[in-house]
């Protein structure tokens, strides 16, 4: 990609109709090329990330700039060192449902679960109804030696912590979530 520069982006504001046009535009207006992009709201709040390939004349800076003034958005902006064409190899990719009881601190004991047995978390979605807290997540386990032995920990993990826990193989999930 001669003459590019890749940047990651992120945008944080109040949730309103016409963000993800006016970022969107931001960006094409600068020139850039649109490669991955997330966008979620969370409590009344848009957030998106995004990875975007700009001419090489363009800035951090500018990129910045014109972003936040165009959407009134807290925006977050550096140079990506990588290529647009990275794949995601799934291979080694699973994904691991945890339900349980809503308390303090049940994501951070999980992450620490995961961090500690050297598992990468990839992608992580969570919500809350009621008492009941849900979460998914795409872990790497590529580090793992033993499949076996890892779920036989998360087995362990699961009744010390009183979470359902559920792991499956990343093309397995998606081969019976998706339409």
């Amino acid at each position: 990609m001669a003459g590019k520069q890749i940047m990651a982006i992120s945008v944080m504001a109040k949730d309103r109709p016409g963000i993800v046009a006016e970022v969107t535009a931001g960006i094409s207006e600068l020139g850039g090329n649109l490669a991955d992009l997330r966008e979620s709201v969370l409590c009344g709040y848009f957030t998106m990330i995004l990875i975007a390939g700009f001419p090489s004349r363009v800035t951090v800076e500018e990129v910045k700039s014109a972003l936040a003034e165009a959407t009134a958005s807290q925006v977050s902006v550096a140079l990506h060192e990588g290529s647009l064409t990275e794949t995601e190899n799934t291979e080694n990719a699973y994904v691991l449902s945890a339900v349980g009881r809503d308390r303090v601190g049940l994501v951070a004991q999980v992450s620490r679960f995961c961090f500690e047995r050297g598992v990468n978390i990839l992608d992580l979605a969570s919500h809350v109804e009621a008492d009941q807290y849900t979460m998914m997540l795409q872990l790497d386990l590529s580090g793992i030696q033993s499949l076996d032995t890892f779920k036989e920990e998360i087995s362990t993990f699961g009744k010390e912590s009183g979470l359902n826990l559920v792991l499956q193989h990343n093309d397995i999930f998606r081969a019976t979530n998706e339409i």
